[in-house]
């Protein structure tokens, strides 16, 4: 079985690859489906950032894929129902989310919220194609012992559809099941928030 800080370590090395292939596949991709019109994701989705991230996900994935190859470190895409890829033998869901907050972890659909323990979370800021900063975790739900750590439920408990997403929460008690690979975290009065890092 492969521990969560071997996990974090090869995140470490493939993460800044990943991201500039995901910056260099942008500029060219977004100026050829949009006809030369749009060379960057804010002009072509202007603030949705919902949008945004769906296709940033669809091209960091296969970078991180192509990041781990160059390095030699064992990552398998695999995008099936309850996880994305397998990295050193090990499951994992990875969570992309664009945008300044630091409140939670992660942003998921409701009706695909993970399946496997392993979360690979990734919150990027994002300026133009660039993500000039990161904050990234292997976020272990396995490990949790206080009820408050883990995926809102609260659309279902009012009713209210939120446009079908849930966020990450991780309770200040449950502080060790998340191990950085970019960034920090810090514990304030119920939940822990992240802090992103520069990555050059």
């Amino acid at each position: 079985m492969t521990s969560n800080t071997q996990l974090a370590d090869a995140l470490f090395r493939i993460i800044p690859k990943a991201l500039s292939l995901s910056t260099q596949r942008l500029q060219k991709g977004l100026s050829v489906i949009s006809g030369g019109r749009f060379n960057d994701l804010d002009e072509y989705f202007g603030d949705n950032t919902v949008d945004k991230t769906k296709l940033l996900a669809n091209i960091f994935n296969p970078a991180l894929e192509d990041a781990a190859k160059n390095f030699g470190v064992d990552y398998i895409t695999e995008e099936t129902v309850g996880y994305d890829a397998i990295l050193l033998e090990e499951e994992i869901e990875n969570k992309l989310t664009l945008g300044n907050s630091t409140s939670s972890f992660a942003t998921g659909n409701n009706h695909s919220k993970t399946k496997v323990d392993k979360i690979f979370v990734c919150k990027l800021q994002q300026n133009g194609n660039d993500f000039p900063e990161v904050f990234a975790a292997i976020v272990d739900l396995s490990l949790a012992s206080n009820p408050a750590t883990g995926w809102s439920d609260s659309v279902t408990a009012t009713g209210k559809n939120n446009n079908g997403f849930s966020t990450l929460k991780i309770h200040k008690e449950d502080a060790l099941c998340i191990t950085p690979i970019y960034g920090k975290i810090r514990k304030t009065t119920k939940y822990i928030h992240t802090e992103y890092e520069t990555v050059a």
